[in-house]
């Protein structure tokens, strides 16, 4: 059954590494296989570690993976023309940490992993940025982002004109086109906000956008 070996040591190791393979494979020849199927969901006695999980129902967990701390700030400035800045003070480098950007001093890679915090952070800098946006647009004579409509005139949600507007925002923040449910969202939220001005208006749907999980991950 085996070839002529010499050495009794080296016999007994061949009969071991047999033996072992002939355990290990059993009758279907797959080493490991227990009879689950997953043989990464095998624990202790072959009991399939995964039977008991909970499922998960929510769309957007801990596998998300955020945008790390300098393409967040690239992308927001990308899409606006803006920095974050209050009282003409940079707020990017003070918010580093929070944001989940290495300091290189306690921390040496980027954390991705959504939170609460970040969230809520984030939704304050995309309501100060899209502020300055919207203040330094409206009613200029030559306009970056605002190029169809002034975001300081009167916001009439059905006109054309506001459609094109905002197909051009959404492809400008997401770097795709928008879909009639995507146009018909935004004008919504703009119908909610009309109320109080166009600048009003046109502010929460850039705030809107830059918060969303669409532009904020990857």
């Amino acid at each position: 059954m085996f070839p002529l070996i010499n050495n009794v040591r080296e016999r007994r190791a061949v009969l071991l590494a047999a033996g072992l393979a002939i355990t290990l494979t059993g009758c279907t020849g797959q080493i490991g296989d227990v009879g689950t199927g997953s043989n990464e969901m095998v624990g202790a006695g072959g009991r399939n570690i995964s039977e008991y999980w909970p499922s998960i129902d929510v769309p957007l967990s801990q596998n998300t993976r955020m945008l790390s701390f300098e393409m967040l700030r690239s992308e927001v400035s990308r899409a606006t023309g803006r920095s974050w800045m209050i009282a003409g003070v940079d707020q990017w480098d003070r918010n580093r940490g929070p944001l989940g950007g290495a300091d290189y001093v306690t921390t040496f890679g980027d954390d991705l992993t959504p939170s609460q915090q970040r969230i809520v952070l984030i939704r304050k800098m995309a309501f100060q940025v899209c502020g300055d946006l919207i203040a330094a647009e409206a009613g200029a004579a030559t306009r970056t982002v605002f190029t169809v409509v002034d975001p300081g005139a009167p916001i009439d949600v059905a006109a054309s004109t506001t459609t094109t507007q905002i197909t051009a925002l959404f492809q400008r923040f997401f770097l795709t086109d928008a879909v009639d449910t995507d146009v018909a969202d935004a004008k919504a939220l703009l119908g909610t906000l009309a109320g109080a001005d166009g600048k009003t208006a046109w502010r929460g749907l850039c705030a809107a956008y830059l918060g969303s999980m669409r532009f904020l991950t990857y």
